[in-house]
Parts: C-alpha cells; structure tokens; sequence
C-alpha cells in the first residue's frame, strides 16, 4: 500500500423513453449498476463504471415509492400501543435534606479505602479512554482501510475523521412523465471511488498505511405505469366495435367479443397507407357513465386518452339510443378533464350494415353531434362505416389521415 491508485466511481442508473420500445413486459424486478475498478499498485487509478439504462416506452410514468422493508416498518410504528391520555407521569423521589445527607456521609473512610476508592476511578476513567479509542477506530474503520497490523494513533485518527468526505445531498424523489423519444433521466447516482494511500502521504508521513473505502451506491424502489401514446385513441362504449375496427385497419390483433370489456389492456397498432405513410391508432378500455369516478375501468382508461393526438369517437348504430351513448362519452371525458373533448375529433358511426335501425339512429347521431360542433366551434365529422363488412372503412381512414397531419401541423 505504499503507491496504490484511486478507487473508480461506481455505476449510474438512467432511465430512457425509446419509441423503440412498445410495452413494459421486457423489463426485469431489479436492475444492478457494476462497481467501480479498484486502484492498484503504481498509482494505477480505477476505472469509473459504465452507466446502467433502464429503456422504457415513451408514454411511461416513473414514480418512486416505499420499499417493502419501509412499509413494513411503518405498519409496525402504527400498530405500536400509545400511552393514554390520562397518564399521570411518576413521580421522582423528594431530595434529601441537608441533616439527611450529612447523616449518610457521617462514616470517615480510611486511608487505604481512599486509595482504593483513586485507584478503582483511574481504571475506570482509562477503560472509558480505551473504549472510546476502539469506538472511533470502529468508525474509522468504516471509512478507511489499513495495512495488516497498522493501527493508527490518536492524532491519526483525528486527522482521518477530517479527511472523511462529506455525505452527497440526498437525491430528490423520482417522478417522471417521459414523454418524449430519447428523453433520459438520472435516478440513481453512482458511489464514489475510495482514494489511494498517496491521497494522505505528508512531509512527515511518505507512505501511509491507509486507504480510503469507496461509497456504497443507493438504491430506490420505483413503480412504473404506461400511459399509451399514440396518433389516434378509439373513444367508446363497450361493445361499440373498437376492436373490430383496430383489427380492419392495423396490424393489431385485439381479443374480439360480443360483450363488454372485451379489451382489459390498450392495443396499439399501425395503420400503412399505399405511400408507406403511417399513423399509430389505439384501441383503449371500454368506457361506461361514471368512468370519471373510476367506475369500471375508469382512470386506467382515462390516463391513456389524454395522450391521444386525435380521438375517434367509436359509435354502436345498433344502441337503443345511440346519440345518449355519444353525449355519455363526451361528458365522461369532460368531467375527468376539462378540455379534453375540444381535441380534433373524428366520429365513426359503426355496424351501419344494420338496415333501417341503423339509419335512423345514424340521424338523430348526426343531429347530436352537429349541435356539439356547433357548441364547441370545430368541425366535427360524422362518417357511417362497417368494420365488420369493410365498408366505407377507406374514407374514414382517408378523414383520419388529414385531421392527424394537419393537428400536428399546428402543435
């Protein structure tokens, strides 16, 4: 230890939003940074480690939480028994008097008592010396490495203590909201590199014995949650034909069904035009009244229509009351956030090959939602379709395709 390098600085952790990247699957439970390379002899410094990237979706939110250990620790405080109220304190015991005390201290000790009595407080006062010494080499010892058989006296000790680095402030907690392609972000910060013993060579002292640890690296626990990012989010009833519609026009396969809540988890899929021009388009969990107050799928379908540049109001022409069904979906969205319906907005009227239920509920839809356009000052198209069949499937994508380019135009 007489020319050892310095320590190497151990591993970040990052997290980065991909596009790349489309689901949160591939991730593991636990994520590891790599130490940092040691010095060794001829002052040969260690390498710093490489930093870790966590590659998540675009659209993922990042929050850090309690560890388990923390939970369970405050469940245990809460379940602690507290004093009551009412507890009266007890009582010291009244002090003597002074006749009391001068009674007590009447016996006249000998000489060789006295002696005793010096000699038992000059061993005490020495074992407490000694275990103070041991106390400050243990923690010495937390910070520093010494060569075998070198133990460091007093003033070396007290130089240590001055020469231990000061803690780094405490990161801030990770909430993120990675929204953007290549967006990178520091969560957990890498511990630094001990020093080699030429660090703490002197004029008096050429070669120390000592060198010190490196920093242990911090851990956190965070909870990751995706919220879907796409061109386009199918807005509507369960049941309505969002999936059926996704499945005609993309490279998606959602689960199709003939009941509500078919679809549990978003789908996202890629709509390829003849020019080799796409737009992204998702089919998002059914909505049903009340949805604002996390009834049925609620917030967890909420959160992802947000991100939506277009909405396509997805609307069932075989409903008893299909124009009830379009204000239901408008005020949901609305009531959970204000705004949110003034986004450019297309509405397709599917299962239009019905026949004549069809056409009149294709009617009093269309009336219901000119006088929204009307109210909202926007143009809000309705387009009669088939998903089933295929039909007029072109022309709503063709609709689509212009409202999408032209919104991000103006963004």
């Amino acid at each position: 230890m007489v020319s050892g390098g310095n320590g190497g600085r151990g591993g970040d952790v990052y997290v980065v939003a991909s596009k790349e990247v489309t689901s949160l699957g591939g991730l593991l439970n636990r994520y590891r940074a790599v130490n940092g390379g040691g010095g060794d002899r001829q002052n040969k410094h260690g390498r710093d480690a490489p930093s870790m990237e966590i590659v998540v979706p675009v659209g993922t939110l990042v929050r850090q939480v309690d560890s388990l250990q923390e939970i369970a620790l405050a469940k245990q405080v809460a379940m602690m028994p507290k004093a009551p109220e009412d507890a009266v304190p007890e009582q010291n015991a009244a002090p003597q008097t002074e006749d009391e005390a001068n009674t007590e201290n009447e016996e006249v000790l000998t000489e060789e008592e006295l002696e005793e009595i010096e000699a038992a407080t000059l061993a005490e006062q020495a074992k407490k010396r000694e275990l103070k010494k041991e106390r400050q080499l243990e923690f010495i010892q937390q910070h520093f490495i010494f060569r075998k058989d070198y133990v460091p006296h007093a003033d070396r000790i007290k130089l240590l203590r001055s020469r231990i680095p000061p803690r780094l402030p405490p990161q801030p907690a990770v909430h993120l909201d990675l929204s953007r392609d290549g967006e990178r972000h520091l969560i957990v910060r890498g511990g630094r590199g001990g020093f080699g013993n030429p660090h703490f060579s002197s004029n008096e002292i050429k070669g120390p014995g000592i060198a010190s640890r490196g920093e242990m690296g911090s851990s956190i626990w965070l909870e990751l949650e995706l919220k879907t990012i796409a061109d386009v989010g199918l807005v509507g009833l369960p049941n309505a034909g969002k999936s059926t519609f996704l499945s005609k026009v993309t490279n998606a396969t959602p689960k199709i069904a003939s009941y509500p809540f078919t679809t549990l988890n978003p789908y996202v899929g890629t709509i390829e035009f003849s020019d080799n021009h796409t737009i992204t388009i998702a089919d998002i969990p059914g909505l049903v009244a009340g949805a604002h107050l996390n009834v049925g799928l609620g917030h967890e379908f909420l959160r992802h229509v947000e991100r939506s540049t277009v909405l396509v109001y997805i609307i069932d022409l075989g409903a008893l009351d299909c124009a009830s069904d379009f204000r239901v979906l408008r005020n949901e969205l609305e009531r959970y956030q204000t705004g949110l319906t003034l986004k450019p907005s297309l509405v397709v009227a599917n299962k239009a090959d019905l026949g004549p239920v069809a056409k009149e509920n294709l009617a009093a839809l269309q009336k219901e939602v000119a006088a929204c356009a009307v109210a909202d000052g926007k143009e809000l198209v309705v387009i009669p379709v088939s998903a089933r069949d295929e039909k007029n499937v072109g022309v709503a994508l063709s609709h689509l395709r212009r409202l999408v380019a032209q919104t991000k135009k103006n963004e």
